[in-house]
């Protein structure tokens, strides 16, 4: 049987397979690793070179970023956030807003 399932053409594009806020987060992340680590790179600490690992550590940043909204946007996460992290109380009850749900929506009609 052939698959007719629409093509889902979501609204953030992508570029080798990453939306573009995660390919500037890793290219930020490179640059300013990169630029720490020319400045900074013979920086020591207690007789120890600690360059080289704060620069690995903001090289990290922008994959780490791109790894955490792997599947939802920024703003999901702020959403999500703010949602534990505020402090707007929540009590359950009736839907203040019925008419956000379209009962009568017209839906696609699929040929077998």
């Amino acid at each position: 049987m052939e698959d007719i399932t629409p093509l889902n053409l979501e609204d953030s594009p992508k570029l080798f397979g990453m939306r573009y806020d995660q390919i500037i987060a890793v290219g930020i992340s490179l640059v300013a690793s990169t630029q720490f680590y020319t400045y900074f790179g013979q920086a020591t600490f207690a007789g120890h070179a600690i360059g080289l690992w704060i620069s690995l550590l903001f090289a990290l940043i922008g994959p780490l970023y791109a790894l955490i909204t792997l599947n939802h946007s920024a703003g999901y996460w702020e959403n999500l956030l703010n949602f534990y992290a505020g402090s707007t109380v929540y009590i359950p009850g009736p839907d203040p807003n019925p008419s956000r749900f379209l009962l009568d929506e017209p839906l696609p009609d699929f040929i077998e």
